[in-house]
């Protein structure tokens, strides 16, 4: 028996079949109108980053040096009320509270006036000590100042010095007390046999010479500090911190307490 089949059903057949390569074809069109689309995109932002300008750095604030800041601040003269803020500031959390009462110094009471712009060392010596040539006849015992003046160094205490001739009269007599060419031991003697009316001398060696009891507070009139001197740098005695943590430690342990005990005072040349 016979397939009774239609002479056309292979023709019929393979028009009903897809084909599976145009199907293909059209994935891979599709697929490569993406890519196109993608590299434009890539393309377009490559050209808009090139024309962007890249982001400018912040320049950095130039600092200014500590000779810089204080040369700035030399116009302004040192007084009573800075000193005992640079005392309160540096003893802070270091003494109890009986030990900060005791080191308070009253800036009225405790303060000579402040010297002026137009003061010589003389002048203003003068102005705070007006009973000097009285206070020269004063019975004193070796090692025991009217008068004590501290330095930021040994050049300055001899500049000092010099300056003061005029004030201090031929029959005062004074007290180098600073390390240059003078040996503690030399002046350690020296201060057990002479009487001296002034001494002058850097916060280090007052110190070290009051510790050996060489040097005595006990009769002291006035306390000068040479506060608004200033050296090739700008720098004053608080500002150098070696000479200032002795300066420190000198008013703590036997200045203040000289003053708190005494009529003495001290004065900001």
């Amino acid at each position: 028996m016979a397939d009774n089949l239609d002479d056309e059903w292979w023709e019929k057949q393979n028009n009903q079949v897809p084909d599976s390569g145009s199907e293909s074809n059209d994935e891979d069109v599709e697929i490569e109108k993406a890519d196109s689309k993608q590299n434009k995109r890539k393309i377009t932002t490559t050209e808009t980053d090139k024309d962007e300008d890249p982001p400018k750095k912040k320049k950095k604030k130039k600092r200014k040096r500590i000779t810089e800041e204080l040369k700035e601040g030399s116009s302004k003269r040192g007084s009573a009320e800075q000193l005992v803020q640079v005392i309160e500031k540096h003893f802070d959390g270091k003494l109890s509270a009986v030990e900060q009462d005791e080191m308070k110094l009253d800036t009225g009471h405790d303060f000579y006036g402040s010297s002026e712009e137009d003061h010589t060392p003389t002048s203003y010596f003068r102005s705070i000590l007006p009973k000097w040539n009285k206070l020269l006849k004063t019975e004193l015992k070796p090692g025991s100042p009217l008068v004590l003046v501290l330095c930021s160094s040994a050049i300055r205490a001899v500049e000092l010095n010099r300056e003061l001739k005029d004030f201090k009269t031929e029959s005062c007599k004074c007290a180098k007390l600073f390390a240059k060419h003078f040996k503690l031991e030399e002046q350690q003697k020296f201060l057990e046999k002479r009487v001296c009316h002034l001494g002058i001398g850097t916060p280090n060696r007052i110190l070290a010479l009051l510790k050996l009891k060489a040097l005595h507070p006990d009769v002291i009139k006035a306390i000068v500090l040479d506060f608004n001197w200033r050296d090739v740098k700008s720098k004053r005695i608080i500002d150098i911190p070696d000479v200032k943590g002795d300066l420190l430690n000198l008013m703590k342990d036997y200045l203040i307490p000289h003053i708190n005990s005494s009529k003495c005072k001290i004065g900001i040349l």
